[in-house]
């Protein structure tokens, strides 16, 4: 299996820019201080696309404990939560245990109808040898978007590679990304009372 390194996705997708390779994102080289402006930030936004088994984590949710953190709120929320992680983990929230709870982001914050609740939530995994295959290949193509015209000045060539990843390269990597694991089965009550509205057995995911 293959081992990923930041520097060796780096240095990919400098090579089908048609660009040099470096030796470190420090390096005191044009390359490398390009991709070092947005390596971050590119990274951030591509673990933001999908629910990406490699990057996917869940915790309970702790309980903010300054009373009176806002002004005021809606009728029905009553519970305040911190944001799931260390400052900065988080990048972004999917869902709750509680399929049934209302629930909002504010800032650092998740407010709430309901009691006891944890969330499933994209954690920011710079450990790029955890990642899969095809989100590889994905990211690289995100990141050639990116360096183009900053690298070599090409707007045809960053529009090509923006245009693959859009359309080739990211719904790869989503597809393989969905087919991870067993497959979730439709529980026997889902349709008849998604009809009705009530949403089938709120004790059971349909996640």
């Amino acid at each position: 299996m293959a081992t990923y390194t930041t520097i060796g996705i780096c240095n990919h997708a400098l090579v089908l820019c048609g660009a040099s390779p470096i030796t470190a994102l420090t390096d005191d080289s044009a390359n490398a201080r390009s991709l070092n402006a947005i390596y971050e930030n590119a990274r951030k936004g591509f673990l933001t696309e999908c629910r990406w088994s490699f990057s996917t984590t869940r915790s309970t949710l702790a309980t903010n404990s300054t009373t009176n953190l806002f002004p005021w709120t809606f009728d029905e929320e009553g519970y305040v939560y911190n944001r799931p992680g260390t400052t900065g983990s988080c990048l972004r929230i999917w869902d709750m245990s509680d399929i049934n709870a209302i629930w909002r982001e504010e800032g650092e914050y998740l407010i709430s109808d309901t009691t006891g609740l944890g969330a499933r939530w994209t954690w920011d995994n710079s450990e790029v040898g955890l990642w899969r295959p095809k989100a590889i290949t994905a990211f690289m193509d995100k990141l050639c978007s990116d360096i183009c015209y900053m690298i070599i000045n090409s707007v045809t060539k960053a529009e090509a590679f923006l245009k693959k990843y859009e359309g080739v390269s990211l719904p790869s990597a989503m597809a393989e990304n969905s087919q991870t694991g067993m497959q979730q089965e439709v529980i026997d009550d889902a349709w008849e009372k998604a009809k009705f509205g009530q949403g089938g057995n709120p004790a059971r995911s349909y996640s």
